[in-house]
């Protein structure tokens, strides 16, 4: 009697220690994938603030070179005008930026 009362015992204590073992790691796969959903939403932010600034280096140096040609541009057309005596049908210059 006493041994079946201990099998029983042992074998409860074994289903318990099964079931905290599962527990645990559930727990900590949970824990786990949390910490990877994190890293990817930290992940995807950073991609994104890099792509803007990317984008704004971008538009700034495209800025920088149109203005750069309507300087150069404007410089030629007042030099070609006062070169052909004011007339401004003579000097037609496109400048074409190239971004390389």
């Amino acid at each position: 009697l006493v041994r079946q009362a201990l099998e029983v015992a042992a074998r409860s204590a074994c289903c318990i220690q099964a079931w905290w073992h599962c527990v645990i790691t559930r727990r900590r796969e949970e824990r786990r994938l949390r910490a990877l959903a994190a890293y990817v939403r930290w992940e995807r932010a950073s991609v994104l603030l890099q792509a803007h600034a990317r984008t704004w280096q971008a538009r700034d140096r495209y800025r920088r070179c149109r203005e750069a040609a309507c300087t150069i541009q404007a410089h030629w057309r007042r030099r070609g005008t006062r070169q052909c005596g004011g007339t401004k049908d003579i000097l037609d210059l496109s400048i074409e930026i190239v971004l390389g």
